[in-house]
């Protein structure tokens, strides 16, 4: 399986990634993706990023950046006890998605029914796209209760090829989310979390989970060009395939090269 865009990954506005918005595009446009959704994370965590940052995307970053459509998001942090986030809502909204993860510095609450109870509040802010990398063990909860729900709701479940490393004793619970995710019906994006340049589209270890759990490719947002089109399109109005194509014929590519 190929993905066509990486919608879950860090420029060095997070302090401990490593490379800027343009050198993020570069590993972007070197793995064959046509967009880059670029998921700086929120205040709530030590090396988070302004506010400012976020609601500034729109203004400084173009939309075509060195030859790939930038999708402008963020990875907001889902906090105690309510499970709202880190980011004001008015600034949410000038954003083209929401990647909302939980995170061990920034939500002590470990009791797996509670977690549910919040997960469940998670679902109902109409702001959240994607769910961040639900199978980090210490925050076990009831999947199936959670994502049987997510199409009520219109969320994304992700599959996040850095939890295999950041975050040990994940694959078991994502291949568990990622059958739940395909008995439900529930679309996933399969995700790098890169942190680096030449880290952007590594999905080796997801990979390996979307093929045990023999997922439908028609259910990954982010796996061809027609369904990432399809997704945003309907989402937010971006027509990225048309963006893309306009650059071609204008050459317009944004590139420092």
């Amino acid at each position: 399986m190929n993905i066509v865009a990486d919608l879950h990954t860090h420029t060095s506005v997070s302090h401990h990634a490593y490379s800027t918005i343009v050198e993020m595009c570069k590993g972007a446009k070197k793995a064959g993706h046509i967009a880059l959704g670029t998921t700086d994370h929120g205040p709530a965590l030590q090396d988070g990023a302004h506010q400012w940052h976020f609601q500034s995307l729109e203004m400084f970053i173009p939309r075509i950046l060195e030859g790939v459509y930038v999708l402008r998001g963020a990875e907001a942090n889902i906090l105690q006890p309510d499970g709202r986030l880190d980011i004001p809502d008015h600034v949410l909204d000038t954003l083209d998605y929401v990647v909302a993860s939980i995170h061990n510095e920034t939500f002590l609450e470990r009791d797996p029914d509670r977690i549910t109870e919040i997960m469940l509040k998670v679902l109902e802010n109409p702001r959240i796209d994607i769910l961040g990398h639900l199978g980090a063990p210490i925050f076990k909860f009831d999947y199936e209760t959670l994502i049987s729900k997510c199409n009520e709701y219109d969320k994304v479940v992700e599959v996040n090829n850095n939890s295999f490393y950041a975050r040990k004793g994940s694959k078991e619970n994502c291949l568990e989310i990622a059958k739940l995710c395909k008995k439900y019906d529930v679309p996933i994006s399969v995700n790098s979390d890169a942190h680096f340049c030449l880290g952007v589209g590594k999905i080796d270890r997801a990979q390996g989970i979307i093929e045990a759990a023999d997922f439908p490719e028609e259910l990954i947002i982010n796996a061809s060009a027609e369904n990432l089109q399809k997704y945003f399109m309907r989402k937010k109005g971006l027509d990225i395939l048309g963006e893309i194509e306009k650059a071609k014929e204008s050459g317009e590519f944004n590139t420092l090269d």
